[in-house]
């Protein structure tokens, strides 16, 4: 079963031990990094920034399969690139952190997923927002769609950490870190009906999605993270006739979430990400059979039909089956 609000927070007991097999300290005279080197990817590694908390990265086994240093240090939003603005309801400092191996080269995929752990004070979270501490999440900036997308996010608020799963690190700046940053979940509850047929079918307000997922299709403490894009993301590339989004498909582990918290990244029966669509939108398209899915691939948007993806056009749907989520727009061929 589909679960689409579960709880943010769980009581932890004590907190892992950071033992990182061999590390080293970079100084410099701009930044003050601890960067360890990581032999085994089963130890945690703790980068720690120049900022106010510290940042735990969790490696699962298998997740590299090479030695790697991670940088990490907290960046104000005057020293971000000009267009770039913290999120709305940010707590604290936006940092940057980067995992690297070799000469430079950054890792740009985790199989399975890595978990960061930031920590958080209490006296950054703004009075008017107290109430809502269990909606921390983590989100990390895409520089395509020029948004910051909520990951696979969990919250101790004992404790004051956010712990996030990370499969895909996008580098802000090319050939750089990525940028994170922990703020309140605004994102509109998710919509679910089931059928007949145990198919869950959500949808989100403000935006034309219908996601399915067939029953039992995801594990106990699993629920999509999904993120409203602005109807511009990815400038003059496409033109895009529904508010695009982001979806992601979690696990949460509430008994060791800050190693436990996982993206879902392949289903054995595929979800389907589909649009509904207005008169004035087929009209716009000029007609069905030139309106498609964009998925976000390689930090351009691509139609999903160029890569074999069947498309299925009903009277007010377009929906495709996907066994990778990720971001996705309506638009034309």
């Amino acid at each position: 079963m589909v679960t689409n609000n579960p709880a943010q927070h769980h009581r932890q007991n004590s907190k892992c031990a950071i033992q990182p097999a061999i590390f080293f300290v970079l100084a410099t005279l701009v930044l003050l990094l601890v960067n360890p080197t990581v032999t085994q990817a089963q130890e945690p590694v703790k980068p720690v920034g120049s900022g106010e908390g510290t940042i735990t990265l969790w490696f699962p086994v298998d997740s590299v399969d090479v030695p790697v240093t991670v940088t990490a240090d907290y960046i104000l939003e005057d020293d971000l690139p000009k267009g770039i603005k913290y999120p709305p309801h940010t707590v604290g400092q936006a940092f940057t952190m980067g995992v690297w191996q070799g000469e430079g080269t950054t890792v740009d995929r985790f199989s399975p997923s890595v978990v960061i752990n930031v920590e958080y004070a209490d006296s950054n979270i703004i009075e008017m927002d107290r109430e809502q501490e269990d909606k921390l999440q983590l989100f990390m900036y895409e520089p395509v769609t020029k948004s910051w997308n909520r990951l696979c996010s969990s919250v101790d608020i004992y404790e004051n950490i956010v712990s996030a799963a990370l499969t895909y690190p996008t580098p802000f700046e090319k050939n750089g870190s990525s940028l994170f940053a922990i703020a309140l979940d605004q994102t509109p509850e998710l919509g679910q009906t089931v059928d007949g047929n145990g198919t869950t079918t959500l949808t989100l307000k403000g935006t034309d999605l219908r996601l399915k997922i067939a029953r039992d299709e995801l594990p106990p403490n699993s629920h999509f993270a999904v993120t409203m894009l602005p109807r511009s993301a990815g400038g003059r590339s496409v033109k895009l006739f529904s508010r695009p989004v982001d979806i992601k498909a979690c696990r949460i582990d509430y008994t060791d979430p800050t190693r436990g918290n996982r993206q879902i990244n392949t289903f054995y029966r595929l979800p389907e990400v589909g649009f509904d669509y207005d008169a004035d939108t087929l009209s716009r398209a000029g007609g069905l059979q030139n309106l498609t899915i964009a998925n976000l691939q390689n930090e351009k948007w691509v139609d999903v039909e160029e890569f074999g993806s069947r498309v299925r056009r009903g009277s007010q749907t377009i929906s495709v089956p996907s066994w990778l989520l990720g971001t996705f727009g309506l638009t034309v061929r």
